[in-house]
């Protein structure tokens, strides 16, 4: 039987009370959070949203993009899901956007557009990581707390969710007044309370998550292909980012709260039970990619993976390999905490050229989005990197998304939904797969939303052609 506490959480996560401290303290001071004002609110949701996706790139990501292998019992690599992995992700994002939802609407009572423009885009972020996760969410209905109280909102299907999400980010970057700070409160992005130029980050970080959104539907939706054709023809009203310090990252410390999640984790826990995978080392080694040296462990001279997708049977053989691991440096990194990087933003313009969205010249901005991956991981590029065989521009979408693939290290799932909307890069397929060989196309929803809301549920479920591993999504190749 769930206890009383457990009842009223489930509560305030499905009808958007936010949570920014303990319950009971929740339930004895209501003016805790009444009285609280927008800015307070910002850095706890970008932490709590940081952590989530920190943890599932670690854990489900990495292991089935073959960044990572387990050594274990884990069979992520191998393609399986099982219902309780649904369940983190679900409640952490909604939880963490019932806070957004509060600095939104205390910022609008206090009209203080730029919090309010910052909140919209946090917004648009956990929301499209929710969506991309699992396909159709509750949306339209979602969040709704006091008076309404909506326990069951129905599930909006995730082209109008991509639609409405593109939209707010437009009205985002109308709202940024560029020559104030963010303040009041403090802002662990871009240090904006302190500086003007700090806002002028936040608007350049909201115009390149909705170039990520638009050139992730592009393929669906005339719509979208001509906003990306109007947002790349006016730079003026729609800046990106342009420099490595412009992404948006949270900068982790040595003082809680803004820990890496992974510094206290004993070594083994981060990286003693899974080594990097065959692909993953032998395509930066066949570079010879300085990052591989930031982010992976040598055996005697040499880094070394392991077979993705090996048999179940094959564990303990596997497991005797002498291979490369995550460097435990990862574990305190300070830029760890990485939400989209200015290289991302170079290669969604690439692909963007590639395409004829743009007049620009693909290949700069393919080289730009390695050399701002490298700066970013303060990795010195060499002078011929960029003329190396399989790194020398070829022209070719296969050739961008790889380089993109291995620039999106550790950036929550996104190497996993962009696999699924363009197929590549081309991931050899262990003898060990489940799921017929298939990567999975989402994640189930949670056994709590299919008893709790069966009805909006079986709808959801049915549209999208079934509540499993391979129905795919809306932008889905």
């Amino acid at each position: 039987m769930k206890t009383l506490t457990q009842l009223i959480l489930g509560f305030l996560l499905l009808t958007g009370v936010s949570c920014t401290s303990s319950l009971d303290g929740l339930l004895n001071d209501p003016e805790a959070v009444t009285t609280a004002t927008s800015g307070s609110f910002l850095n706890t949701a970008v932490l709590n949203g940081v952590n989530i996706g920190l943890s599932r790139s670690h854990r489900l990501n990495n292991e089935m993009m073959q960044v990572t292998v387990s050594l274990t019992d884990g069979q992520f690599h191998r393609y399986v899901l099982i219902p309780s992995e649904s369940d983190y992700l679900w409640n952490n994002y909604y939880l963490t956007l019932t806070n957004v939802q509060d600095m939104y609407e205390r910022a609008k009572q206090t009209n203080n557009r730029n919090q309010m423009a910052a909140a919209l885009t946090v917004r648009a972020w956990l929301f499209q990581n929710l969506t991309d996760a699992y396909g159709d969410v509750p949306y339209s209905q979602a969040l709704q707390g006091y008076p309404s109280y909506q326990i069951t909102p129905k599930f909006d299907a995730q082209e109008a969710i991509y639609t409405d999400l593109v939209n707010k980010l437009d009205s985002a970057n109308t709202l940024y007044e560029v020559t104030k700070t963010m303040a009041p409160g403090i802002d662990a992005l871009y240090g904006a309370d302190k500086s003007a130029a700090g806002t002028v980050k936040w608007r350049k970080f909201t115009n390149s998550l909705r170039l990520r959104l638009l050139m992730r539907g592009e393929a669906k939706s005339a719509d979208f292909k001509q906003k990306i054709r109007d947002m790349l023809a006016n730079p003026a009203k729609y800046p990106l980012m342009t420099a490595t310090d412009e992404s948006a990252t949270l900068t982790f410390t040595a003082v809680n709260p803004l820990l890496n999640p992974f510094a206290d984790d004993r070594d083994y826990d981060f990286n003693g039970a899974n080594a990097y995978s065959t692909y993953f080392v032998n395509t930066l080694s066949t570079w010879q990619d300085p990052r591989l040296d930031v982010w992976a462990t040598k055996i005697s001279g040499k880094f070394v993976g392991v077979p993705s997708g090996y048999p179940l049977g094959d564990a303990a053989k596997v497991a005797a390999i002498s291979s490369s691991r995550l460097h435990k440096n990862l574990k305190t990194s300070p830029i760890l905490g990485s939400i989209m990087q200015y290289a991302e933003t170079e290669f969604l313009l690439a692909e963007a050229a590639l395409k004829g969205y743009s007049s620009d010249s693909p290949k700069d901005h393919y080289e730009k989005g390695i050399r701002a991956s490298m700066t970013y991981w303060g990795a010195t590029m060499p002078a011929d990197f960029l003329t190396r065989n399989g790194v020398a521009y070829a022209g070719t979408l296969e050739q961008l998304m790889t380089q993109k693939y291995i620039a999106l290290f550790f950036t929550e799932m996104q190497q996993w939904a962009e696999y699924r909307r363009t197929g590549f890069p081309v991931l050899p397929k262990g003898p060990g797969l489940e799921n017929d060989g298939k990567m999975p196309a989402r994640m189930a929803y949670p056994l709590s939303v299919q008893s709790l809301n069966k009805e909006n549920y079986t709808e959801a479920a049915t549209r999208m052609g079934g509540d499993n591993l391979n129905a795919k999504l809306w932008w889905a190749k």
